[in-house]
């Protein structure tokens, strides 16, 4: 027995002697277990449709942040915005201070909107605006990024049905070379009507990655308690991990809850 796991054991003692039992950590049901940052550049098409989309991300508990472009904010309907997420939504505009704490908190980002002016400037990596800052921030920081590529799409059906798919071959190869640019740099694009499936997907991702990460920390044979620890913590924080999943018979010291919170880890006992 370690002095960690010492110390956790004359703590239940003294709690089972005062009749006081400690509490497993399980979920809030009714909390947030993600952080997603959903950064609107100035484009409409597909607009409508990822609010539908956002508010099935809210449903699976995620806590989702709004950022808004120059553009966005003249172009977009802020009221119907507030109106399908909610009033209190985190909203930055670009007059607010710099999200880079939002940034680093979210377990993935979200481009609901993707414009061609936007796709064209993550393409040759100009951070010139508030948009372009971030997702490349996003990248540099290992983070999952998924784009809704409609708006940006040359041949989107929206496009067509407006009379705006008669670019020359020349043009819209550009602009497609442009999309297959930042899919390599590691962006995910996917219909609008995708956004929601493929975010679940990436959570699940996400999650598999922080329970292999603690299996192969702890080595334990199979039927054995597993121990979330210190270094359990320390090690996930290393791997840009803001989540750690256990089964819930895991046994979690309180060392590493304090740890925990000082990296901002979020350490969730499965239920089942």
């Amino acid at each position: 027995m370690n002095n960690e796991e010492l110390v956790q054991w004359v703590t239940a003692e003294v709690m089972r002697k005062l009749g006081m039992e400690t509490q497993p950590l399980t979920p809030k049901t009714d909390q947030p277990c993600k952080r997603a940052l959903a950064i609107y550049t100035g484009g409409t098409i597909g607009f409508e449709q990822s609010l539908l989309e956002l508010q099935k991300i809210q449903a699976a508990h995620v806590d989702v942040s709004i950022v808004l472009s120059a553009a966005a904010e003249k172009m977009l309907d802020i009221d119907r915005l507030k109106e399908q997420l909610g009033s209190n939504i985190p909203l930055i505009t670009t007059q607010s201070p710099y999200p880079g704490k939002l940034l680093r908190e979210a377990d993935l980002v979200l481009v609901p909107v993707l414009t061609q002016n936007t796709a064209a400037k993550l393409a040759y990596t100009l951070a010139d605006s508030l948009p372009s800052t971030l997702i490349l921030q996003g990248l540099m920081l290992g983070k999952p990024i998924l784009a809704a590529s409609n708006a940006a799409d040359p041949q989107d059906s929206w496009r067509i049905k407006m009379n705006m798919g008669k670019s020359s071959p020349g043009f819209s190869e550009a602009l497609r070379q442009n999309l297959r640019k930042i899919a390599s740099y590691g962006i995910e694009l996917v219909a609008v009507d995708s956004l929601a499936a493929a975010s679940q997907k990436l959570i699940e991702r996400i999650d598999r990655k922080s329970a292999d990460i603690l299996r192969e920390n702890q080595g334990a044979p199979p039927g054995k308690k597993s121990l979330v620890d210190a270094e359990t913590v320390k090690s996930s924080a290393s791997k840009g991990l803001k989540r750690i999943v256990t089964d819930k018979n895991a046994i979690v010291t309180s060392l590493a809850r304090d740890v925990a919170r000082e990296y901002g880890i979020e350490i969730v006992q499965a239920p089942g």
